[in-house]
C-alpha cells in the first residue's frame, strides 16, 4: 500500500485547517446575530406598559360634551423648519404635548365660534392587530350665509390645517398635525322653510396618526387663543 507522500498530508491539514476556520467564523457571527436578537427583544419589552384598570368617571362630577371653541391654523402658516409638530416623542405619558406651537413669524391661531351643540372631536383606533393606527377628527356647523363668511370659508379648500378644540371643561386638544393635517369637507344649505338650519357644516378627519388628539396644557403659550 502507498504511503501518502508529505504534499498529499500537507493539503489534507489545510483542508482541515479550512473547516475549522469557517466553523469558527460561522460561530462568532452567529453569537453576534443572538445579541442583536436579544437586544430587540428587550426594545419591544420595555415598550410594553402592563394594565393597571379602567373605570367611569367619579360619582358627583359633572362631564359636560361638546366643543364650546375652536382654534385653528393653517400648516403653511406654521414654522417652515419644522418638519412636524406635535410628534409622538412630544407627547408626556398625561397625554399632554410638551413643545409650544411652532407658528412662524406673524402668524396666529384663528378662532371658529362653532353654532350651539354642534361641535365634537372623534378619535378611533382602527385596524387588524399589528396593523392599528388612530383615525382623529373634528365636526362642526358655523350658522350664517353671509359674503364675509363665505370669502373665509374659501380659505379652506384643499387647506391642511391644525385644530384646537376647548371642551366645555377648559381641555384644549390638538387634531391634526403639520405632517397629517385636517382637510375639511364643507356642505351648505339655505333651509327651506323657518326654522331649517341655514348655515355651513363641516367634517374632517385622518387615520395615520400615532396618538389620540393630545391635550394641549395651559402651561404652553398658544397664540390668538388665550385661555377663556
Amino acid at each position: 500500500m502507498d504511503l501518502p507522500t508529505l504534499s498529499q498530508k500537507n493539503s489534507s491539514i489545510m483542508k482541515n485547517l479550512v473547516k475549522y476556520l469557517v466553523c469558527a467564523m460561522l460561530a462568532v457571527v452567529a453569537v453576534h446575530l443572538m445579541g442583536l436578537f436579544a437586544a430587540d427583544t428587550d426594545v419591544v419589552t420595555a415598550a410594553f406598559v402592563s394594565f393597571v384598570g379602567l373605570g367611569n368617571i367619579a360619582e358627583q362630577l359633572p362631564n359636560p360634551p361638546g366643543v364650546r371653541r375652536v382654534g385653528v391654523i393653517a400648516v403653511a402658516d406654521l414654522d417652515a423648519d419644522t418638519i412636524d409638530w406635535p410628534m409622538l416623542s412630544e407627547i408626556s405619558a398625561d397625554m399632554e404635548v410638551t413643545t409650544a406651537l411652532p407658528v412662524a413669524v406673524g402668524k396666529t391661531v384663528a378662532i371658529i365660534e362653532p353654532a350651539d351643540n354642534s361641535c365634537e372631536i372623534t378619535t378611533e383606533s382602527q385596524g387588524m392587530r399589528y396593523y392599528q393606527s388612530y383615525k382623529n377628527g373634528i365636526v362642526f356647523d358655523v350658522a350664517g350665509w353671509s359674503k364675509e363668511q363665505k370669502k373665509e370659508l374659501k380659505k379652506f379648500v384643499n387647506t391642511g390645517c391644525i385644530f384646537f378644540a376647548e371642551t366645555h371643561d377648559g381641555m384644549i386638544q390638538v387634531v391634526g398635525s403639520k405632517l397629517n393635517p385636517i382637510v375639511l369637507a364643507q356642505k351648505a344649505a339655505t333651509g327651506k322653510k323657518g326654522g331649517d338650519k341655514r348655515g355651513y357644516s363641516f367634517t374632517g378627519d385622518n387615520d395615520s396618526f400615532m396618538f389620540e388628539p393630545p391635550i394641549y396644557p395651559a402651561t404652553l403659550t398658544l397664540p390668538g387663543m388665550s385661555a377663556s
